[in-house]
C-alpha cells in the first residue's frame, strides 16, 4: 500500500491522469477525470449536494498503486455545462449519465461506487437500477430522500431544534407562514434564488469583501449553504460557515444551492420510500459508514439501510458530524483497503 500523508489519512495528492468533456442528453456535456493506476481497480466516486461537484480530495480515498478512481460534475456545475441548467437535471438523468460514462471509458462494471450525503443517494439509486455495474457499494453520510429527512434539515422539530439560532437566521425575509413548513420553504426559496440569480446574484459578487459580510445575509443562495455549513461542523460558528462559503466560491455557493432546492422541492426525483422499499436489489455488499452526529442526514437512515440491504454493514463514527474529515477518512480508507 502507498504511504499516506504524515497529516492526513488519505492518500497524497495526485493529478488526473486522464479528463474529458462527455456530451450526454438534452445538451448537457459532463466533465470527467481518472486518476490512479491505468486497468487497475475501478473505483466510481459520486459527489454531493446535489451540485456541490468533484474536488481534488475525492481522488485521495483510494490507494492509487492499486484503484483507478473516476469522478465527474453532475449536470448543472462544476465544469460540466451548462453550468447552474436545471432543465433535464433529475436523478434519472444522472443514473444515465453514470451508464454513459461507463460506456465511453470502456467499463463492464465498477469495483466500487462510492457516494457520500447526496452522493450516497445517487449511488444507492444507480445500484438498484444497475445491480450488475456495481461490485461494491461504500454509501457515507446516508440520505434516502425521504420526507423525514427533508423535514429534519429545514424544520423547527428537527435540526432547527438543536440550531434555534441558526434556523431563526436562514428563515431572515421568508414569510411567517412558511417557517415551519420545509416543503413550502424549499419551494420559496429556490423561486427567491433563481430571482436572485437572474439578477446576476449581486450579493455574492463581494463574497471576499470583509466590509460586505453584513449583506450577504440578504442573499437566499448564501443563507442556505451557510445553513448547511453550520449544521455540518460540530464546533460551527457563523464565522467559519462564511469561510466554508467564501472557500466554495460564488459558482460553487451558486451550483450547491439551486440545484439542492431544485432537487429537494421534488423529492430528489425519487417515489416516497423508493431506496429502502428496493433494498432487496442491493445484492453486492454494501458497506455504510455513517457518523453519530450528523446534523443534517440523522443517523437513522442509515441504521434502516442496514436493515434492509440483504449484504450491509454499517460503522457508526464517533463524536463526528456531517462534513468528511479525518475519523471518516480513515474508516472509508479502511474500508476501500479490504475490498
Amino acid at each position: 500500500m502507498s504511504e499516506t500523508s504524515l497529516h492526513s489519512a488519505l492518500f497524497p495528492d495526485i493529478a488526473a491522469r486522464e479528463a474529458g468533456l462527455l456530451p450526454v442528453t438534452d445538451g448537457h456535456s459532463l466533465y470527467w477525470e481518472r486518476s490512479g493506476k491505468a486497468g487497475g481497480r475501478t473505483l466510481l466516486f459520486l459527489h454531493g449536494g446535489p451540485g456541490s461537484g468533484a474536488t481534488a480530495r475525492h481522488r485521495r480515498y483510494a490507494d492509487p498503486s492499486i484503484w483507478e478512481t473516476i469522478q465527474f460534475d453532475q449536470r448543472g456545475c462544476g465544469r460540466s455545462a451548462p453550468l447552474f441548467e436545471l432543465h433535464a437535471n433529475t436523478t434519472a438523468h444522472l443514473i444515465a449519465d453514470i451508464e454513459a460514462l461507463r460506456e465511453h471509458l470502456g467499463l463492464t462494471h465498477f469495483d466500487c461506487v462510492m457516494g457520500a450525503s447526496w452522493g450516497s443517494t445517487l449511488a444507492l439509486a444507480y445500484a438498484q437500477a444497475h445491480p450488475e455495474r456495481a461490485a461494491n457499494l461504500l454509501v457515507e453520510g446516508v440520505f434516502l430522500a425521504t420526507r423525514r429527512e427533508l423535514d429534519w434539515w429545514h424544520g423547527k422539530a428537527g435540526a432547527g431544534a438543536v440550531y434555534p439560532d441558526a434556523h431563526d437566521w436562514l428563515m431572515r425575509g421568508v414569510p411567517e407562514a412558511l417557517h415551519d413548513d420545509p416543503p413550502a420553504f424549499a419551494r420559496w426559496a429556490l423561486d427567491a434564488m433563481q430571482t436572485e440569480l437572474a439578477a446576476g446574484a449581486p450579493l455574492l459578487a463581494r463574497l471576499d469583501d470583509p466590509e460586505h459580510e453584513t449583506a450577504l445575509a440578504d442573499s437566499m443562495i448564501f443563507r442556505w449553504t451557510a445553513y448547511e455549513e453550520l449544521l455540518s461542523h460540530l464546533e460551527a460558528t457563523p464565522q467559519s460557515a462564511l469561510q466554508g462559503c467564501r472557500n466554495k466560491g460564488r459558482d460553487k455557493l451558486v451550483s450547491t444551492a439551486l440545484i439542492e432546492a431544485h432537487y429537494f422541492t421534488q423529492g430528489c426525483f425519487l417515489a416516497e420510500g423508493q431506496l429502502l422499499d428496493e433494498a432487496a436489489r442491493l445484492t453486492m455488499p454494501v458497506h455504510i459508514v455513517h457518523s453519530r452526529y450528523d446534523m443534517v442526514c440523522p443517523l437513522q437512515s442509515a441504521f434502516d439501510l442496514k436493515s434492509a440491504a440483504p449484504n450491509a454493514s454499517l460503522t457508526i463514527v464517533p463524536a463526528h458530524g456531517h462534513a468528511m474529515s479525518e475519523p471518516v477518512f480513515k474508516v472509508v480508507r479502511n474500508v476501500i483497503a479490504g475490498l
